[in-house]
């Protein structure tokens, strides 16, 4: 899965419950981090950080959350299947409420 399909993934979750994701960088690479990316929900800046295996297709797949405001984890989720299987999981009401309060 690249960059740009985790970006996606993230963006179909919030346009599925009516929120809009606006893509913004994606970021310089963090240590055991395998892709990260900067957003905004209502003008709110996010981070995604995508934890995975990098050129094997088993493992561990997360993804966590943060609002860039108060820099504080949102929300994770993690899955031994893929991202969107992680992504899935995530808990999408908490997130957004975290982001637009």
């Amino acid at each position: 899965m690249s960059a740009l399909d985790m970006e996606g993934g993230v963006a179909r979750q919030f346009a599925a419950r009516g929120v809009t994701f606006t893509a913004g960088a994606r970021g310089p690479e963090i240590p055991d981090v395998l892709v990260t990316i900067y957003g905004a929900v209502d003008g709110n800046p996010l981070r995604a950080d995508f934890h995975g295996p990098k050129g094997v297709s088993d493992g561990s797949y997360s993804v966590l959350m943060f609002d860039l405001r108060t820099k504080n984890e949102v929300g994770n989720s993690s899955s031994s299947i893929s991202f969107d299987r992680a992504l899935d999981g995530m808990d999408w009401r908490n997130v957004i409420g975290a982001l637009t309060h």
